[in-house]
């Protein structure tokens, strides 16, 4: 059942690498004070509970947990406890091949109702070298409500957005770790894939150096008008918004991109005269 209003909280706080422990209470703690103003849906960063995960240091890949382990465990005793919705960020997971960067989508009963591993891999930080692409999209119904993820770097390739509002999504998840160098990149993306495909797009990013670079927060909720709900800054903040889902339906009603797009795939070239000219 849906009351045409999803509210969202958006927990960005400095990520402390090689604690667990420590960014879970802190993160708890975050998000405690939030349940009173409503909110039906949290949303952590990016590997929030490790920060970057460094293939040459032992210690780092070490910290990495299967989905029932103790961090995921912790999250669907909070989301049981006070019957909220909670995507977990993502976490450096482990699976019978490897590692996998993936979110977790917790339900009101305790439950992970959907797994979303990151498709692309950002080569410039040897990000392939330490995870396993995921290979499929997926979405779920929160509160009669259509939600996708997608994972920071996936950002960048506009056609998984569009795929996940094609198939329903209403609301499109980012958690990140978004460096400081191409912040504005940031912002203008998501502003971009919600007004493309009118959708509210919720980008969660981490705070706090890792590993040389500095992730600057800059979290932003945008509107399907590619208006940001909320001022990006640089600190440790909960952010609670009202996502008017039943404004998106009468948007899409009046004028619906989705519908009219026509799928090309093929680029026809003229035909070209060599430098010999011949």
């Amino acid at each position: 059942m849906t009351t045409g209003v999803l509210t969202v909280g958006l927990i960005q706080r400095e990520i402390v690498t090689h604690d667990p422990a420590g960014n879970l209470l802190s993160t708890i703690h975050m998000m405690e004070p939030c349940v009173a103003q409503g909110v039906n849906l949290f949303v952590l960063t990016e590997l929030w509970a490790t920060g970057l995960v460094d293939i040459t240091d032992q210690s780092s890949t070490n910290l990495a947990e299967s989905v029932d382990g103790p961090t995921v465990e912790a999250l669907r005793d909070f989301c049981r406890n006070h019957k909220v919705w909670l995507l977990a960020g993502t976490i450096a997971l482990k699976t019978k091949s490897g590692l996998k960067n993936t979110s977790l989508l917790i339900d009101t009963s305790g439950q992970v109702i959907l797994e979303y591993s990151k498709v692309h891999m950002f080569r410039p930080m040897g990000e392939d070298l330490v995870f396993e692409p995921g290979d499929r999209l997926v979405a779920a119904d929160v509160n009669g409500i259509g939600v996708g993820v997608i994972i920071c770097y996936d950002l960048r390739f506009p056609a998984l957005t569009r795929r996940l509002a094609k198939a329903g999504c209403e609301v499109i998840l980012v958690p990140a770790l978004w460096p400081e160098l191409r912040i504005n990149h940031w912002e203008a993306l998501l502003r971009a894939r919600a007004i493309e495909n009118q959708v509210y797009m919720v980008g969660a990013n981490g705070l706090g150096s890792q590993h040389g670079l500095f992730i600057p927060g800059h979290s932003m909720i945008v509107s399907p008008n590619g208006e940001s709900l909320n001022s990006a800054e640089m600190r440790e903040s909960a952010i609670v918004r009202k996502l008017d889902i039943a404004k998106l339906r009468q948007i899409r009603s009046e004028m619906c991109f989705l519908d009219d797009e026509v799928e090309i795939q093929d680029v026809h070239w003229p035909a070209r005269v060599n430098e010999s000219g011949g």
